[in-house]
């Protein structure tokens, strides 16, 4: 007998509900759940989705509160308030964004099982680390969604800049999400051959990347689409058990030296979430970036829980 896949979503505002729609068109799973503190807002989007799907498969998709999370595979994080166009930095989300994901973590803490949690909110190396230390859920079962995201940016951008398809590009982004990201030119490949940049390529290329999350914000207001494609290629591999390597923001325990922190890192995802985390050779330039991102990630924990 096949088994039965649940998954709750909880923030279903537009990339909670976009996130979820992409799971029910996909078919991963038999039942979604969403819940919002904007009642009508999960109703209205549950109803929506299901009837968009009804000739493509069975999925049954209602709102409800936490208690009906219970029994979920996984679980989406996307609750809180979205970065807008005069933000600087994600980091500016932090102050409302804290409280909001330890009312969420205390929910979560107070169903049974051990669900796979998935954070899309922003700050999310900081939001995940406190999802994961509030939910006291194991260190492999939470996963910040956004290096993937930030690694399909990456590619794109290449992929326009020296004219190839970008299913030919693989190039992955790691480090904090935000203003160190990594991305790893010294692991470029463009149709299987390794890349070499010069370090005005270099310099132009992470300027690009760097200001494509605000230019979208500017134009639309909000990233949407990307992040939850993303999102929920993780969550297929998760549920199908691919045991695939993708970049997430990982809670680290002596990895690359690190401990008691969530940063963007090559992880093997597989049913049981973080199966193996990678410790790849960087080059010396993006070692220092990396090591940036993670200090800076590291004074605004302490100073989370020095206020507390």
């Amino acid at each position: 007998m096949r088994r039965r896949f649940k998954v709750g979503v909880i923030g279903v505002g537009n990339l909670g509900s976009c996130i979820a729609y992409e799971i029910a068109n996909r078919g991963l799973v038999d039942e979604i759940v969403l819940i919002d503190i904007l009642k009508d807002l999960a109703e209205g989007n549950a109803i929506d989705i299901e009837q968009a799907v009804a000739f493509r498969n069975n999925t049954e998709i209602y709102s409800g509160d936490y208690g009906d999370i219970e029994g979920s595979h996984v679980i989406v994080v996307a609750a809180g308030k979205p970065r807008t166009p005069e933000m600087k930095s994600r980091l500016e989300l932090l102050e409302i964004n804290k409280r909001i994901i330890g009312d969420v973590a205390q929910k979560i803490k107070s169903i049974r099982g051990e669900p796979i949690v998935i954070t899309l909110t922003n700050p999310v190396d900081i939001m995940n680390y406190l999802l994961w230390k509030y939910t006291g859920l194991p260190r492999e079962r939470v996963i910040g969604s956004a290096g993937m995201l930030d690694s399909a940016r990456f590619r794109q951008v290449l992929s326009k800049r020296y004219g190839v398809p970008v299913l030919d590009v693989e190039a992955y982004v790691i480090g904090e999400h935000g203003e160190n990201q990594v991305p790893v030119f010294s692991k470029v490949k463009i149709r299987n051959e390794i890349k070499k940049f010069t370090e005005i390529e270099k310099k132009g290329i992470m300027d690009e990347l760097k200001h494509l999350a605000l230019k979208v914000i500017s134009k639309k207001g909000a990233t949407v689409y990307a992040p939850a494609s993303n999102t929920v290629n993780m969550i297929e591999v998760i549920l199908k058990d691919e045991r695939k390597t993708c970049i997430c923001s990982a809670i680290l325990d002596g990895e690359y030296g690190l401990k008691d922190i969530s940063i963007g890192v090559p992880v093997m995802l597989s049913k049981n979430g973080v199966e193996e985390i990678f410790e790849w050779d960087l080059e010396e330039e993006e070692r220092r970036i990396f090591y940036l991102g993670a200090e800076s990630i590291r004074k605004t924990i302490e100073g989370i829980f020095n206020l507390n």
